[in-house]
């Protein structure tokens, strides 16, 4: 169940980044993660609960979000502002309904929400719940997104 869940999520995100910015990620190999703060400088949190209690983050690094919003923008962003933190919450916004829209046919049945979006090293500690933390590395053109689940 896990897995789809990922899986799920990997192909949401990939799916409305390459829409939405025209960027193409590589999935890299998933691996658990062991350090609370987020891998990137912006941060999107979703929610997931009802048949599983948990969230997932998508933690954009400095390179990666601001070529991923110019291109939204159709502008060139030099700096992480109010700007790239409110598009980001439409990244997360789109990547929920996408993942809702595709878990609606996987029982037990799973609610998908967006939550957040953290700017800097702000800690998911605490939305963890001591839970493991799988971390999906997807490497784009100009740097690193990082899925945490």
């Amino acid at each position: 169940m896990q897995a789809t869940i990922i899986n799920i999520l990997i192909d949401a995100t990939c799916h409305v980044l390459a829409t939405l910015g025209g960027v193409q990620f590589t999935v890299q190999k998933p691996h658990l993660k062991t350090d609370p703060a987020p891998s990137g400088e912006v941060t999107g949190v979703i929610l997931l609960s009802g048949g599983v209690s948990g969230s997932a983050a998508l933690s954009f690094q400095r390179g990666c979000v601001l070529q991923i919003v110019s291109r939204m923008l159709g502008e060139d962003l030099q700096e992480v502002n109010r700007d790239i933190q409110d598009a980001v919450g439409e990244i997360v916004n789109m990547v929920s309904g996408q993942a809702a829209q595709k878990l609606a046919d996987v029982p037990p049945r799973i609610d998908v929400r967006p939550d957040a979006v953290l700017m800097g090293q702000e800690s998911l500690s605490g939305r963890t719940f001591g839970a493991a933390v799988v971390e999906v590395p997807l490497t784009g053109p100009a740097g690193r997104l990082t899925l945490e689940v």
